[in-house]
């Protein structure tokens, strides 16, 4: 059976940071949006340069299809995957997406991991802080809430969530050592992790 972790290890250009900004305590720092007053979670300062360094090096290459991101606990070594997901460079419309586009000052999209409705820090720091929105908080960022802090408010992590970045191009191979999509090989790592990490992965459905 393919070992996804040393897999992990041997993709080239792979990042492998905190998702979030913490004290000592492991608890996260916020922030208040001047307009709405909303309190969101702050990312991490090394996090958001990651992305961005990532998003505008494959910005211009024409083989560049994105990034692929794995939150989980723990370090690389005893890494423990908690939700897969990817962001892809092309849009549903137009040839770059949204997601990505403007990254340096897109933080309400933040290649998926942006402060606006229906991105993972936006999402998440509405169950966290309870704050009005026009849907109610998604089943998913409840159960990423219940499996990643021991307090909402204030909001302390029981222990250290970082995040695995690495870019996908045209010509990346995935696990099983055949080139695929970005995509293809979110499903693919999805598929292993089911059964590697089925004790905590978050995936439901591929969602």
């Amino acid at each position: 059976m393919i070992n996804l972790m040393e897999w992990l290890k041997q993709v080239p250009e792979y990042r492998f940071i905190p998702l979030f900004e913490t004290n000592e305590n492991l608890q996260v720092e916020t922030r208040v949006v001047a307009k709405s007053e909303r309190m969101l979670l702050k990312r991490n300062r090394t996090m958001e340069n990651a992305v961005i360094a990532i998003v505008e090096s494959g910005m211009n290459k024409e083989e560049w299809q994105g990034l692929f991101y794995i939150m989980g606990k723990g370090e690389l070594e005893n890494f423990c995957l908690m939700y897969i997901g990817k962001t892809e460079k092309k849009g549903t419309k137009n040839p770059i997406s949204e997601n990505i586009k403007n990254i340096r000052t897109n933080k309400g999209k933040f290649a998926r991991w942006g402060d606006g409705n229906q991105y993972h820090i936006g999402d998440l720091s509405q169950v966290l802080f309870k704050f009005k929105s026009y849907q109610q908080p998604a089943k998913k960022y409840i159960r990423w809430a219940e499996a990643m802090f021991q307090s909402f408010d204030p909001p302390i992590l029981k222990e250290q969530i970082n995040l695995y970045l690495a870019p996908w191009y045209s010509y990346s191979k995935g696990p099983a050592g055949l080139v695929c999509s970005l995509p293809a090989v979110e499903k693919e790592l999805i598929s292993i992790a089911s059964v590697q990490f089925r004790e905590t992965l978050l995936n439901v459905d591929g969602v």
